[in-house]
């Protein structure tokens, strides 16, 4: 239930990342570009040109600074979001809000002072501004962040499945629950019985999922952000968080010790590494190894 509000309250991961970042600033440059384009002719006071013309040099600089300005704006919000890491939904929509009225500030003062539309007052064009500007940026905002959206539902309902073959060709029995990994372009890439995963490992871009394969242990590395991994694992009570680089099946720990720089957890199985607990989450793990 909180996991299920945590989603609710705070920003999809997949909304703020890079890559869906970049695709939307371009996206709404050229969808502002068009649509601009093609209100002119029914407007009385617009000014936006692409041709040639008196105010194509404006047009230009107008659409440049428009698009450097939402570039270093999505590049503030990355970088408060891993300051503050919590960064709620609605401030997410406040911050898109913000950025088309200061956008439409910038177009009414284009055109009340350097146009000289004498014969209309600043609140109009200020008002007319507001308009166009929300079409132009909240159309495709829209369009895109819900397109972003569906991916990653669509990626996640995949993850969720639990009627594949796991990857060594162990015939899964019914209600087995199976864990279904899948890389950054939401491809699945490796499905694994639970009672066979023993932990992932995160290796800069990469994750390393370690588990048992016709009796002995393998690797398997694909490119996935371990925040992905962690938000689709957390309906298990198997496994969980133990350290930035790591999330453990819990049952497959058997010993929890105690070292001068925190816990330990080590497996019954030779060749696995000893997986270190953060602080952090040293007490979630301590009830988790508890609990089993």
């Amino acid at each position: 239930m909180k996991f299920r509000k945590r989603l609710v309250t705070q920003t999809p991961e997949c909304l703020t990342e890079t890559s869906s970042q970049v695709l939307n600033v371009i996206i709404s440059t050229l969808f502002a570009l068009v649509f601009l384009t093609a209100y002119v002719p029914f407007s009385s006071t617009a000014w936006f040109q692409v041709g040639r013309g008196n105010y194509f040099f404006i047009t230009l600089a107008f659409v440049g600074s428009g698009t450097i300005f939402l570039g270093l704006s999505r590049m503030f919000m990355n970088w408060l979001i891993k300051r503050i890491r919590h960064f709620a939904l609605w401030g997410y929509l406040l911050w898109l809000f913000l950025e088309i009225m200061i956008i439409a500030v910038c177009h009414t003062l284009i055109s009340f002072f350097q146009i000289q539309a004498t014969d209309h007052s600043f609140g109009y064009l200020y008002g007319k501004s507001v308009l166009i500007t929300f079409i132009a940026l909240g159309v495709p905002y829209i369009i895109t962040n819900l397109g972003i959206l569906l991916k990653d539902a669509q990626r996640r309902m995949t993850l969720t499945r639990s009627d594949l073959v796991a990857s060594d060709d162990e015939v899964m029995p019914q209600h087995t629950e199976i864990i279904n990994l899948m890389d950054n372009n939401g491809t699945l890439k490796l499905s694994v019985k639970l009672d066979n995963l023993y932990y992932i490992k995160a290796e800069d871009n990469y994750i390393n999922v370690f588990y048992q394969r016709s009796g002995t242990i393998a690797s398997y590395l694909l490119r996935c952000k371990m925040k992905t991994i962690e938000d689709n694992c957390a309906g298990s009570s198997s496994l969980m968080r133990c350290h930035r680089s790591y999330i453990v099946n819990i049952k497959k720990v058997s010993v929890l010790h105690n070292e001068s720089d925190g816990f330990v957890l080590d497996f019954e199985r030779e060749g696995l590494e000893s997986i270190p607990v953060s602080k952090t989450y040293s007490q979630k793990v301590l009830e988790a190894f508890n609990k089993r």
